[in-house]
Formats: C-alpha cells, sequence, structure tokens
C-alpha cells in the first residue's frame, strides 16, 4: 500500500480489505489510519459460510448484549473504525444494522474478539 501511496496521483480516502473476526490485518488498519485512509471491510460477517458467526467470544458478547452474532462482529469492526458495508433484502437484518449503534463492546469483548485469527492476508 505504500508504493501505492508514494505514486498516486490523486489522494487515497478508502481502502477495501477482507476484515472481519477472523481475517484482519492490524499493521494495514494502522497503516490505513496513519495515513488518513479509512479502511473498510469486504466480508465483514465471513462471508457466505459464517463461521466467525460462530465463535465463542463472538456468542458470549451477543448473549451479554442481548444481540445478534452478526450485530456484533459489524460492532467490532466499527468500533476499531473499520467502515462496513452491507446488504440485505430481509427486513429484520435491516433493523438489525440499524441497532448497531445501540450497545457498545467492552475492552475485554473486543480483545476477545480481536484475538480470533484465521490464516494470514497475503497483500499483493
Amino acid at each position: 500500500m505504500q508504493d501505492t501511496l508514494e505514486v498516486a496521483t490523486q489522494p487515497i480516502d478508502l481502502h477495501q480489505v477482507a476484515w472481519n473476526p477472523s481475517v484482519h490485518d492490524e499493521a494495514m488498519l494502522d497503516f490505513c489510519k496513519k495515513n488518513g485512509i479509512q479502511l473498510q471491510a469486504w466480508s465483514p460477517l465471513g462471508g457466505s459460510k459464517g463461521s466467525v458467526l460462530r465463535e465463542p467470544a463472538i456468542a458470549k458478547a451477543a448473549k451479554a448484549h442481548g444481540v445478534s452474532a452478526a450485530q456484533v462482529t459489524l460492532r467490532w469492526s466499527l468500533q476499531r473504525g473499520v467502515a462496513v458495508v452491507v446488504g440485505t433484502a430481509n427486513g429484520d437484518h435491516t433493523k438489525g444494522d440499524i441497532e448497531l449503534f445501540g450497545f457498545e463492546l467492552s475492552d475485554d469483548e473486543m480483545k476477545e474478539i480481536s484475538a480470533i485469527q484465521g490464516p494470514t492476508v497475503v497483500h499483493i
């Protein structure tokens, strides 16, 4: 990303990468924050298999806040400063997405969820 930033003729405002509790690149998040670039989550819920939604730390936080695992997962990204874009034709899911701002994850919950990590992501 540094190479791209050095040769860019226009400011880079947004960088979209795979980002969810199972796949997140902390160095990329730090780089974007330092350079005023908004990081945006691609696949914020972990893809069609949704295995991240079954992680014990996420289930525990969902139960504590009375929300869904998807809401916890999206809220985790938002609290990290990562933008999320979701789409649904399901009205209940839309309502849940709007309610992301009705609760906040504790520091301990954030740490537990951040500790979930799948395979290393390689940026080309």
